[in-house]
């Protein structure tokens, strides 16, 4: 029997993903993904050992940046989507009045 549980539920208890996704394939970000992993080694086998070692750091350095990145994305999305339901359904402030109201 399944058990409701409700959207906050769910993502406390990891059942919820948001960053879970696959590339599409075709996509421009499924191509640009193999044009990387197609030539990636092609430049790691040109450099000296030393310099592998540079464009490896390189690499980690953007990849902790992307997730910096994507992380405050997330989180601007997120108080986005507050303040859009907060000024949806708690902000009653118009610039008119309703024709109902008394002067």
């Amino acid at each position: 029997m399944a058990i409701n549980t409700s959207f906050i539920e769910s993502l406390f208890f990891g059942n919820i993903d948001p960053q879970a996704r696959a590339v599409k394939p075709g996509s421009r970000a499924d191509k640009l993904r193999i044009f990387i992993t197609d030539h990636l080694p092609e430049i790691e086998n040109a450099l000296p050992d030393e310099q592998r070692g540079v464009l490896d750091k390189i690499l980690d350095a953007q990849g902790e940046l992307d997730t910096i990145s994507e992380r405050d994305s997330f989180i601007l999305g997120f108080r986005l989507g507050a303040a859009f339901t907060y000024d949806t359904f708690v902000n009653t402030a118009t610039p008119y009045r309703d024709l109902s109201e008394k002067l």
